[in-house]
Protein backbone atom coordinates (compact mmCIF):
# COMPACT_ATOMS: atom_id res chain seq x y z
CA UNK A 1 0.00 0.00 0.00
CA UNK A 2 1.48 3.56 -0.87
CA UNK A 3 1.57 6.29 1.75
CA UNK A 4 -1.07 8.80 1.35
CA UNK A 5 0.19 12.50 -0.21
CA UNK A 6 -1.16 14.13 3.49
CA UNK A 7 1.56 11.50 5.48
CA UNK A 8 4.29 12.65 2.58
CA UNK A 9 3.22 16.17 3.14
CA UNK A 10 3.43 16.09 7.24
CA UNK A 11 6.37 14.28 6.92
CA UNK A 12 7.94 17.22 4.23
CA UNK A 13 6.65 19.94 6.79
CA UNK A 14 8.16 18.12 9.53
CA UNK A 15 12.02 17.11 8.35
CA UNK A 16 14.67 19.05 8.77
CA UNK A 17 17.49 17.99 5.97
CA UNK A 18 20.30 19.06 7.72
CA UNK A 19 19.39 16.97 11.08
CA UNK A 20 18.44 13.83 8.94
CA UNK A 21 21.50 13.87 7.11
CA UNK A 22 23.68 14.95 10.45
CA UNK A 23 22.21 11.25 11.75
CA UNK A 24 24.27 9.21 9.52
CA UNK A 25 27.31 11.53 8.37
CA UNK A 26 28.80 14.74 9.93
CA UNK A 27 27.74 18.19 8.93
CA UNK A 28 28.95 21.70 9.35
CA UNK A 29 27.70 24.70 8.84
CA UNK A 30 29.44 27.04 5.62
CA UNK A 31 27.91 30.09 4.85
CA UNK A 32 24.49 30.22 3.97
CA UNK A 33 24.73 26.31 3.50
CA UNK A 34 26.03 23.19 5.16
CA UNK A 35 28.68 20.86 4.13
CA UNK A 36 29.77 17.24 4.43
CA UNK A 37 31.95 14.81 3.49
CA UNK A 38 29.77 12.85 -0.12
CA UNK A 39 28.81 9.57 1.64
CA UNK A 40 28.51 8.29 -2.29
CA UNK A 41 32.38 8.35 -3.01
CA UNK A 42 35.77 8.48 -1.42
CA UNK A 43 35.06 12.09 -0.43
CA UNK A 44 38.59 13.55 0.70
CA UNK A 45 37.32 17.40 1.52
CA UNK A 46 33.75 18.06 2.46
CA UNK A 47 31.89 18.28 -1.08
CA UNK A 48 28.49 17.92 -0.09
CA UNK A 49 26.27 20.85 0.21
CA UNK A 50 23.26 21.29 1.78
CA UNK A 51 20.32 23.77 1.75
CA UNK A 52 18.14 23.28 5.12
CA UNK A 53 16.22 26.16 3.48
CA UNK A 54 15.60 24.17 0.28
CA UNK A 55 15.16 20.69 1.34
CA UNK A 56 17.98 19.33 -0.64
CA UNK A 57 21.91 18.18 -1.01
CA UNK A 58 24.12 18.15 -3.67
CA UNK A 59 27.38 17.22 -4.23
CA UNK A 60 30.09 19.13 -6.28
CA UNK A 61 32.08 15.94 -7.04
CA UNK A 62 30.08 13.01 -8.20
CA UNK A 63 27.14 14.99 -8.71
CA UNK A 64 24.94 13.28 -5.83
CA UNK A 65 21.86 15.32 -5.36
CA UNK A 66 17.82 14.97 -4.06
CA UNK A 67 15.85 15.45 -1.35
CA UNK A 68 15.92 13.97 2.28
CA UNK A 69 14.08 11.19 0.88
CA UNK A 70 16.49 10.37 -1.70
CA UNK A 71 19.42 10.27 0.87
CA UNK A 72 18.05 8.12 3.35
CA UNK A 73 17.12 5.93 0.22
CA UNK A 74 20.73 5.94 -1.28
CA UNK A 75 22.75 5.81 1.72
CA UNK A 76 20.67 2.94 3.03
CA UNK A 77 19.93 1.49 -0.22
CA UNK A 78 16.01 1.26 0.24
CA UNK A 79 13.00 1.08 -1.58
CA UNK A 80 10.93 4.38 -1.82
CA UNK A 81 8.13 3.52 1.00
CA UNK A 82 11.06 2.27 3.24
CA UNK A 83 12.95 5.14 3.15
CA UNK A 84 9.49 6.84 3.92
CA UNK A 85 9.14 4.25 6.68
CA UNK A 86 12.87 5.07 8.24
CA UNK A 87 12.44 8.98 8.11
CA UNK A 88 9.02 8.69 9.88
CA UNK A 89 10.43 6.56 12.40
CA UNK A 90 13.57 8.91 13.16
CA UNK A 91 11.06 12.04 13.03
CA UNK A 92 8.35 10.27 15.63
CA UNK A 93 5.75 10.83 12.59
CA UNK A 94 2.88 8.34 12.02
CA UNK A 95 2.23 7.30 8.15
CA UNK A 96 -0.85 7.36 7.28
CA UNK A 97 -1.12 4.51 3.98
CA UNK A 98 -3.83 3.97 1.68
CA UNK A 99 -7.06 2.47 2.03
CA UNK A 100 -6.93 3.42 5.89
CA UNK A 101 -4.18 1.15 6.70
CA UNK A 102 -1.43 2.74 9.03
CA UNK A 103 1.76 1.28 10.25
CA UNK A 104 2.91 3.30 13.35
CA UNK A 105 6.27 4.36 14.77
CA UNK A 106 6.65 2.28 18.16
CA UNK A 107 6.04 4.33 21.30
CA UNK A 108 8.09 2.52 23.50
CA UNK A 109 10.03 5.27 24.76
CA UNK A 110 6.54 8.11 25.36
CA UNK A 111 5.12 5.77 26.66
CA UNK A 112 7.62 4.95 29.31
CA UNK A 113 8.04 8.68 30.22
CA UNK A 114 4.66 9.04 31.11
CA UNK A 115 4.98 5.93 33.26
CA UNK A 116 7.95 7.15 34.71
CA UNK A 117 6.46 10.79 35.45
CA UNK A 118 3.19 9.32 36.65
CA UNK A 119 5.40 7.31 39.12
CA UNK A 120 7.10 10.65 40.50
CA UNK A 121 4.10 12.25 42.16
CA UNK A 122 3.35 8.87 43.97
CA UNK A 123 6.81 8.91 45.84
CA UNK A 124 6.36 12.19 47.91
CA UNK A 125 9.96 11.84 49.07
CA UNK A 126 11.23 11.95 45.36
CA UNK A 127 8.92 14.48 44.57
CA UNK A 128 10.31 16.85 47.78
CA UNK A 129 13.76 16.41 47.16
CA UNK A 130 13.11 17.95 43.86
CA UNK A 131 10.99 20.63 45.30
CA UNK A 132 13.56 21.42 47.44
CA UNK A 133 16.01 21.98 44.76
CA UNK A 134 14.01 24.63 43.71
CA UNK A 135 12.21 23.24 41.19
CA UNK A 136 8.75 23.46 40.52
CA UNK A 137 5.34 21.61 39.29
CA UNK A 138 5.09 23.61 36.17
CA UNK A 139 8.97 22.45 35.20
CA UNK A 140 8.80 18.51 36.68
CA UNK A 141 5.67 19.15 33.87
CA UNK A 142 7.30 20.59 31.57
CA UNK A 143 10.40 18.80 31.64
CA UNK A 144 8.73 15.44 31.62
CA UNK A 145 10.69 14.65 34.92
CA UNK A 146 9.97 11.50 36.36
CA UNK A 147 11.17 8.37 38.65
CA UNK A 148 11.92 4.71 37.74
CA UNK A 149 11.04 2.93 41.26
CA UNK A 150 12.15 -1.14 41.05
CA UNK A 151 13.60 -2.99 38.46
CA UNK A 152 10.50 -5.03 38.38
CA UNK A 153 8.24 -2.21 38.03
CA UNK A 154 9.55 -1.03 34.72
CA UNK A 155 9.82 -5.15 33.90
CA UNK A 156 5.83 -5.07 34.39
CA UNK A 157 5.33 -2.22 32.16
CA UNK A 158 6.90 -3.84 29.36
CA UNK A 159 5.24 -7.12 29.83
CA UNK A 160 1.36 -5.49 30.35
CA UNK A 161 2.07 -3.15 26.91
CA UNK A 162 3.44 -6.30 25.70
CA UNK A 163 6.42 -4.18 24.04
CA UNK A 164 9.09 -6.35 22.41
CA UNK A 165 12.51 -7.16 25.06
CA UNK A 166 14.57 -6.50 22.04
CA UNK A 167 13.80 -3.03 21.07
CA UNK A 168 13.95 -2.08 25.09
CA UNK A 169 17.98 -3.24 25.00
CA UNK A 170 18.14 -1.25 22.06
CA UNK A 171 16.89 1.72 23.38
CA UNK A 172 18.81 0.84 26.61
CA UNK A 173 15.79 0.50 28.69
CA UNK A 174 16.82 -3.05 30.10
CA UNK A 175 19.81 -4.98 30.51
CA UNK A 176 20.65 -9.14 30.32
CA UNK A 177 22.23 -11.10 32.64
CA UNK A 178 22.28 -14.67 34.03
CA UNK A 179 19.23 -15.18 31.84
CA UNK A 180 16.94 -12.38 33.22
CA UNK A 181 16.08 -9.13 32.19
CA UNK A 182 16.56 -6.29 34.65
CA UNK A 183 15.72 -2.27 34.41
CA UNK A 184 18.53 0.01 33.57
CA UNK A 185 17.48 2.31 35.50
CA UNK A 186 16.32 1.55 38.86
CA UNK A 187 15.56 4.32 42.15
CA UNK A 188 16.61 6.78 39.49
CA UNK A 189 14.70 10.08 39.06
CA UNK A 190 14.83 10.12 35.36
CA UNK A 191 15.38 13.15 32.74
CA UNK A 192 13.73 12.27 30.04
CA UNK A 193 16.13 13.49 26.94
CA UNK A 194 14.91 14.81 23.59
CA UNK A 195 16.41 14.95 20.29
CA UNK A 196 16.45 18.55 18.66
CA UNK A 197 12.88 17.49 17.25
CA UNK A 198 11.16 16.68 20.65
CA UNK A 199 10.87 13.02 20.19
CA UNK A 200 12.70 11.19 23.38
CA UNK A 201 15.68 9.08 22.36
CA UNK A 202 16.99 8.15 25.88
CA UNK A 203 16.77 9.07 29.28
CA UNK A 204 19.43 10.60 32.41
CA UNK A 205 18.78 8.85 35.88
CA UNK A 206 20.12 10.41 39.07
CA UNK A 207 20.12 8.48 42.19
CA UNK A 208 19.64 9.68 45.79
CA UNK A 209 21.56 6.81 47.52
CA UNK A 210 24.22 7.70 48.82
CA UNK A 211 26.52 4.40 48.31
CA UNK A 212 30.09 4.57 46.96
CA UNK A 213 29.42 2.22 44.62
CA UNK A 214 26.27 3.65 42.60
CA UNK A 215 27.36 6.22 39.92
CA UNK A 216 25.36 9.23 40.60
CA UNK A 217 24.15 10.06 37.66
CA UNK A 218 23.30 7.53 34.47
CA UNK A 219 22.92 7.92 30.49
CA UNK A 220 21.14 5.52 28.46
CA UNK A 221 23.49 3.89 26.54
CA UNK A 222 24.74 4.70 22.68
CA UNK A 223 22.14 3.29 20.15
CA UNK A 224 20.59 4.27 16.96
CA UNK A 225 18.88 6.93 17.99
CA UNK A 226 20.55 8.44 20.82
CA UNK A 227 23.92 9.66 20.50
CA UNK A 228 25.21 11.99 23.61
CA UNK A 229 27.80 13.62 21.81
CA UNK A 230 25.00 14.83 19.19
CA UNK A 231 22.83 15.83 21.62
CA UNK A 232 22.36 19.32 23.58
CA UNK A 233 19.42 18.63 27.18
CA UNK A 234 16.83 20.74 26.28
CA UNK A 235 17.22 22.18 23.17
CA UNK A 236 13.76 21.00 21.71
CA UNK A 237 12.66 23.90 24.46
CA UNK A 238 14.79 26.03 24.16
CA UNK A 239 15.48 26.37 20.10
CA UNK A 240 12.45 29.33 19.93
CA UNK A 241 14.34 31.33 22.37
CA UNK A 242 17.88 30.59 20.46
CA UNK A 243 16.47 32.29 17.62
CA UNK A 244 14.62 35.21 19.11
CA UNK A 245 17.64 35.98 21.68
CA UNK A 246 20.58 35.51 19.39
CA UNK A 247 22.96 34.06 22.02
CA UNK A 248 22.47 30.36 24.05
CA UNK A 249 23.50 29.30 27.47
CA UNK A 250 25.20 25.86 27.62
CA UNK A 251 25.57 24.53 31.21
CA UNK A 252 26.79 21.20 33.06
CA UNK A 253 23.66 19.88 34.20
CA UNK A 254 20.12 19.17 34.01
CA UNK A 255 18.96 20.64 37.08
CA UNK A 256 20.66 24.31 35.92
CA UNK A 257 18.91 24.05 32.56
CA UNK A 258 15.71 23.59 34.66
CA UNK A 259 16.17 26.18 37.18
CA UNK A 260 17.39 28.80 34.22
CA UNK A 261 14.35 28.05 32.02
CA UNK A 262 12.18 28.36 35.43
CA UNK A 263 13.78 31.84 35.92
CA UNK A 264 13.41 32.70 32.83
CA UNK A 265 16.15 31.81 30.76
CA UNK A 266 14.75 29.79 28.35
CA UNK A 267 17.83 29.44 25.80
CA UNK A 268 20.08 27.41 28.16
CA UNK A 269 20.77 23.76 27.29
CA UNK A 270 23.22 21.08 28.89
CA UNK A 271 25.78 18.65 27.43
CA UNK A 272 25.27 14.91 28.64
CA UNK A 273 28.53 14.54 30.28
CA UNK A 274 30.60 14.81 27.30
CA UNK A 275 32.48 17.80 26.51
CA UNK A 276 31.49 20.13 23.43
CA UNK A 277 32.39 18.46 20.26
CA UNK A 278 32.07 18.15 16.56
CA UNK A 279 28.74 16.67 16.94
CA UNK A 280 27.06 19.34 18.63
CA UNK A 281 28.02 21.82 15.79
CA UNK A 282 24.86 20.79 13.65
CA UNK A 283 22.59 22.65 16.64
CA UNK A 284 25.04 25.07 17.45
CA UNK A 285 25.00 26.05 13.87
CA UNK A 286 21.32 26.84 13.40
CA UNK A 287 20.97 30.89 12.90
CA UNK A 288 24.75 30.91 14.73
CA UNK A 289 23.86 32.18 18.26
CA UNK A 290 25.97 33.85 20.41
CA UNK A 291 27.32 30.58 22.64
CA UNK A 292 27.94 31.49 26.48
CA UNK A 293 29.66 28.48 28.41
CA UNK A 294 28.22 28.19 31.96
CA UNK A 295 30.69 26.40 34.27
CA UNK A 296 31.41 25.83 37.51
CA UNK A 297 35.00 28.05 39.18
CA UNK A 298 36.47 24.47 40.26
CA UNK A 299 38.93 22.95 38.75
CA UNK A 300 36.73 19.66 36.59
CA UNK A 301 34.56 23.04 35.69
CA UNK A 302 37.42 25.46 34.53
CA UNK A 303 39.06 22.47 32.26
CA UNK A 304 36.04 22.15 30.69
CA UNK A 305 35.80 25.79 30.01
CA UNK A 306 39.37 25.30 28.33
CA UNK A 307 38.47 22.54 26.04
CA UNK A 308 35.33 24.47 25.43
CA UNK A 309 36.37 27.93 23.99
CA UNK A 310 39.23 26.28 22.53
CA UNK A 311 36.84 24.16 20.12
CA UNK A 312 34.55 26.85 19.62
CA UNK A 313 36.69 29.97 19.19
CA UNK A 314 39.09 27.13 16.52
CA UNK A 315 36.06 27.25 14.90
CA UNK A 316 34.93 30.68 14.69
CA UNK A 317 32.31 30.77 16.80
CA UNK A 318 31.70 33.92 18.99
CA UNK A 319 30.63 33.61 22.92
CA UNK A 320 32.46 33.87 26.21
CA UNK A 321 32.89 32.01 29.33
CA UNK A 322 31.29 32.50 32.69
CA UNK A 323 33.30 30.49 35.67
CA UNK A 324 30.60 30.68 39.00
CA UNK A 325 32.40 31.65 41.85
CA UNK A 326 32.16 31.03 46.03
CA UNK A 327 31.58 27.01 44.69
CA UNK A 328 27.91 27.87 43.27
CA UNK A 329 26.35 26.31 40.26
CA UNK A 330 23.47 28.15 37.74
CA UNK A 331 20.43 26.03 39.82
CA UNK A 332 22.40 27.45 43.20
CA UNK A 333 22.33 31.12 42.17
CA UNK A 334 18.64 30.69 40.85
CA UNK A 335 17.53 28.95 44.02
CA UNK A 336 19.45 31.94 46.16
CA UNK A 337 17.20 34.47 44.16
CA UNK A 338 20.48 35.86 42.75
CA UNK A 339 19.07 36.33 39.24
CA UNK A 340 20.34 39.75 38.69
CA UNK A 341 23.79 38.86 39.60
CA UNK A 342 23.78 35.55 37.27
CA UNK A 343 22.44 38.26 34.49
CA UNK A 344 25.62 40.03 35.45
CA UNK A 345 27.90 37.34 34.96
CA UNK A 346 26.67 36.76 31.49
CA UNK A 347 27.11 40.26 30.60
CA UNK A 348 30.80 40.17 31.67
CA UNK A 349 31.41 36.56 30.01
CA UNK A 350 35.23 36.18 29.36
CA UNK A 351 35.55 35.80 25.33
CA UNK A 352 36.99 32.31 23.82
CA UNK A 353 40.10 33.60 23.08
CA UNK A 354 40.97 35.54 25.79
CA UNK A 355 39.97 33.01 28.17
CA UNK A 356 42.58 30.42 26.13
CA UNK A 357 45.16 32.59 26.40
CA UNK A 358 44.75 33.38 29.87
CA UNK A 359 44.79 29.77 30.92
CA UNK A 360 47.35 28.80 29.09
CA UNK A 361 49.65 31.47 30.64
CA UNK A 362 48.26 31.05 33.66
CA UNK A 363 49.93 27.35 34.03
CA UNK A 364 53.42 29.26 33.83
CA UNK A 365 55.91 32.06 36.04
CA UNK A 366 56.03 34.59 32.98
CA UNK A 367 58.48 36.50 35.36
CA UNK A 368 60.95 33.55 34.33
CA UNK A 369 62.39 33.49 30.77
CA UNK A 370 62.75 29.98 30.17
CA UNK A 371 58.86 29.57 31.46
CA UNK A 372 57.39 32.76 29.10
CA UNK A 373 59.15 31.19 26.60
CA UNK A 374 57.15 27.85 26.66
CA UNK A 375 53.77 29.99 27.53
CA UNK A 376 54.42 31.85 24.12
CA UNK A 377 55.29 28.78 22.22
CA UNK A 378 51.95 27.57 23.39
CA UNK A 379 50.02 30.64 23.02
CA UNK A 380 51.55 31.16 18.79
CA UNK A 381 50.48 26.91 18.63
CA UNK A 382 46.56 27.72 19.46
CA UNK A 383 46.83 31.61 17.82
CA UNK A 384 47.53 30.02 14.59
CA UNK A 385 44.57 27.48 14.74
CA UNK A 386 42.32 30.37 14.11
CA UNK A 387 41.53 32.24 11.01
CA UNK A 388 43.78 34.75 9.77
CA UNK A 389 41.47 37.74 11.27
CA UNK A 390 41.26 36.28 14.50
CA UNK A 391 44.70 35.96 14.68
CA UNK A 392 45.51 39.32 14.25
CA UNK A 393 42.91 41.13 16.13
CA UNK A 394 44.49 39.16 19.07
CA UNK A 395 48.31 39.72 18.39
CA UNK A 396 48.46 42.55 20.84
CA UNK A 397 46.02 41.11 23.89
CA UNK A 398 48.09 38.31 23.49
CA UNK A 399 51.64 40.38 24.09
CA UNK A 400 49.89 42.08 26.70
CA UNK A 401 49.09 38.92 28.70
CA UNK A 402 52.97 37.63 28.17
CA UNK A 403 54.04 40.72 28.76
CA UNK A 404 56.32 40.70 25.61
CA UNK A 405 57.20 43.18 22.68
CA UNK A 406 54.17 42.42 19.58
CA UNK A 407 57.01 41.40 17.09
CA UNK A 408 57.10 37.72 18.74
CA UNK A 409 53.61 37.24 18.53
CA UNK A 410 53.89 35.87 14.73
CA UNK A 411 50.93 34.89 12.71
CA UNK A 412 50.67 32.21 10.55
CA UNK A 413 49.08 32.81 6.90
CA UNK A 414 46.51 30.09 5.29
CA UNK A 415 47.13 28.71 1.84
CA UNK A 416 45.40 31.21 -0.68
CA UNK A 417 42.56 28.80 -1.42
CA UNK A 418 41.67 28.66 2.60
CA UNK A 419 41.61 32.46 2.99
CA UNK A 420 38.52 33.59 4.34
CA UNK A 421 38.36 36.51 1.29
CA UNK A 422 36.49 39.95 2.12
CA UNK A 423 33.84 41.42 0.33
CA UNK A 424 35.55 42.35 -2.84
CA UNK A 425 35.38 41.49 -6.67
CA UNK A 426 37.60 38.40 -7.60
CA UNK A 427 39.72 38.36 -10.10
CA UNK A 428 39.38 34.66 -10.19
CA UNK A 429 37.69 33.46 -13.86
CA UNK A 430 35.11 31.02 -12.65
CA UNK A 431 34.05 32.84 -9.81
CA UNK A 432 33.17 36.34 -11.65
CA UNK A 433 31.03 33.49 -13.91
CA UNK A 434 29.56 32.30 -10.72
CA UNK A 435 28.87 35.60 -9.18
CA UNK A 436 27.39 36.86 -12.13
CA UNK A 437 24.94 33.82 -12.71
CA UNK A 438 23.64 33.44 -8.98
CA UNK A 439 22.85 37.42 -9.11
CA UNK A 440 21.47 37.33 -12.46
CA UNK A 441 18.75 34.71 -11.10
CA UNK A 442 18.27 36.83 -7.72
CA UNK A 443 17.39 40.08 -9.64
CA UNK A 444 15.57 40.84 -12.55
CA UNK A 445 17.31 44.00 -12.98
CA UNK A 446 20.44 42.38 -12.78
CA UNK A 447 19.16 39.79 -15.10
CA UNK A 448 18.21 42.62 -17.51
CA UNK A 449 21.08 44.69 -16.98
CA UNK A 450 23.62 41.57 -17.88
CA UNK A 451 21.98 40.92 -21.16
CA UNK A 452 22.75 44.08 -22.51
CA UNK A 453 26.49 43.74 -22.55
CA UNK A 454 27.47 39.48 -21.96
CA UNK A 455 26.55 36.67 -24.23
CA UNK A 456 27.48 32.93 -24.32
CA UNK A 457 31.15 33.47 -25.39
CA UNK A 458 31.98 35.50 -22.62
CA UNK A 459 31.64 32.50 -20.42
CA UNK A 460 34.68 29.83 -20.09
CA UNK A 461 33.13 27.41 -17.40
CA UNK A 462 29.09 27.55 -17.19
CA UNK A 463 28.59 29.34 -20.63
CA UNK A 464 25.76 26.27 -21.14
CA UNK A 465 24.22 27.72 -17.46
CA UNK A 466 23.56 31.33 -18.97
CA UNK A 467 21.89 29.73 -21.68
CA UNK A 468 19.70 27.77 -19.33
CA UNK A 469 19.51 31.15 -17.36
CA UNK A 470 18.46 33.72 -20.30
CA UNK A 471 15.71 30.67 -21.61
CA UNK A 472 14.03 30.62 -18.30
CA UNK A 473 15.47 27.64 -17.12
CA UNK A 474 16.00 28.08 -13.73
CA UNK A 475 15.08 25.11 -12.14
CA UNK A 476 17.67 22.61 -14.40
CA UNK A 477 19.48 20.58 -12.08
CA UNK A 478 22.67 22.63 -13.18
CA UNK A 479 21.23 25.85 -12.19
CA UNK A 480 20.34 23.97 -8.58
CA UNK A 481 23.81 22.55 -8.75
CA UNK A 482 25.33 26.09 -9.26
CA UNK A 483 22.92 27.80 -6.33
CA UNK A 484 24.56 25.47 -3.56
CA UNK A 485 28.36 27.47 -4.29
CA UNK A 486 27.51 29.24 -1.01
CA UNK A 487 30.80 31.25 -1.35
CA UNK A 488 28.79 33.67 -3.90
CA UNK A 489 27.93 37.00 -1.98
CA UNK A 490 24.56 38.78 -3.36
CA UNK A 491 26.21 42.42 -4.82
CA UNK A 492 24.43 45.45 -4.62
CA UNK A 493 23.93 47.33 -7.83
CA UNK A 494 27.06 48.88 -8.00
CA UNK A 495 28.68 46.39 -7.40
CA UNK A 496 27.39 44.15 -9.83
CA UNK A 497 27.83 46.58 -12.38
CA UNK A 498 31.33 47.34 -11.52
CA UNK A 499 31.60 43.24 -11.71
CA UNK A 500 30.46 43.41 -15.22
CA UNK A 501 33.01 45.95 -16.06
CA UNK A 502 35.53 43.73 -14.53
CA UNK A 503 34.43 40.48 -16.15
CA UNK A 504 34.32 41.83 -20.01
CA UNK A 505 37.97 43.58 -19.18
CA UNK A 506 39.75 40.67 -18.13
CA UNK A 507 37.57 38.87 -21.12
CA UNK A 508 38.70 42.09 -23.65
CA UNK A 509 42.58 41.41 -22.43
CA UNK A 510 42.44 37.66 -22.64
CA UNK A 511 41.20 38.13 -26.19
CA UNK A 512 43.47 40.28 -27.25
CA UNK A 513 45.95 38.18 -25.89
CA UNK A 514 45.20 35.54 -28.59
CA UNK A 515 44.60 37.89 -31.51
CA UNK A 516 48.17 38.72 -31.32
CA UNK A 517 48.99 34.97 -31.13
CA UNK A 518 46.75 33.87 -33.79
CA UNK A 519 48.59 33.15 -36.62
CA UNK A 520 45.69 31.92 -38.96
CA UNK A 521 43.73 35.58 -39.33
CA UNK A 522 44.91 37.80 -42.42
CA UNK A 523 46.84 41.45 -41.74
CA UNK A 524 44.25 43.51 -42.07
CA UNK A 525 41.56 41.53 -40.03
CA UNK A 526 43.97 40.93 -37.45
CA UNK A 527 45.15 44.88 -37.34
CA UNK A 528 40.97 45.58 -37.02
CA UNK A 529 40.49 43.20 -34.04
CA UNK A 530 43.29 44.58 -32.07
CA UNK A 531 42.49 48.54 -32.71
CA UNK A 532 39.08 47.32 -31.63
CA UNK A 533 40.14 45.21 -28.29
CA UNK A 534 42.73 48.24 -27.68
CA UNK A 535 40.03 50.96 -27.82
CA UNK A 536 37.78 48.65 -25.79
CA UNK A 537 39.99 47.67 -22.55
CA UNK A 538 40.66 51.66 -22.41
CA UNK A 539 37.44 52.52 -21.83
CA UNK A 540 36.90 49.64 -19.75
CA UNK A 541 39.81 50.46 -17.66
CA UNK A 542 37.93 54.32 -17.58
CA UNK A 543 35.34 52.92 -15.84
CA UNK A 544 32.66 52.90 -19.02
CA UNK A 545 30.70 49.19 -19.40
CA UNK A 546 30.56 48.55 -23.42
CA UNK A 547 29.85 45.46 -25.54
CA UNK A 548 32.63 43.16 -26.61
Amino acid sequence: MGVTQASLQRLHDNVDIVDLINHYINVRKSGANFMALCPFHDDKTPSMSISQQKGLYHCHACGASGNAIKFVMEYERLEFQDALQKIANLFNITLEYEQGNFKKKSNLLPTLTLFYHNKLFKHQDIYQYLTSRGINEDSIKKFELGYSGMSYETIKFLDEHHYDYNEALECGIISQGNDRAYAKFTNRIIFPIHSGNGVVVGFGGRTLSEEKNIAKYLNSPQSKIFNKSKILYGYHLARQAIYKEKYLIVCEGYIDVIMLHQAGFKNTVATLGTALNEGHLHLLNKDNPRILMCYDGDVAGINAAFKAAKFLSQNSKDGGVILLKNGLDPADMILQNKINEFQHELENAKNFVEFVLEKIISEFDINNPIQKEQALKLCLEYLHSLSPLLQDEYRRKCAILLQVDPIYITTKRMRKQELIQPHTYKDSHDYAEENILINMLKSSEYFFFALNFLDKKHFRKYAHEFELITQGKQHDELIIALQFKSNVQNLQQVEFEEQIRIFLLKYAKETLQNTLNNTTLNGNEKIQNIIHLRNAIQKLEKGEILTI
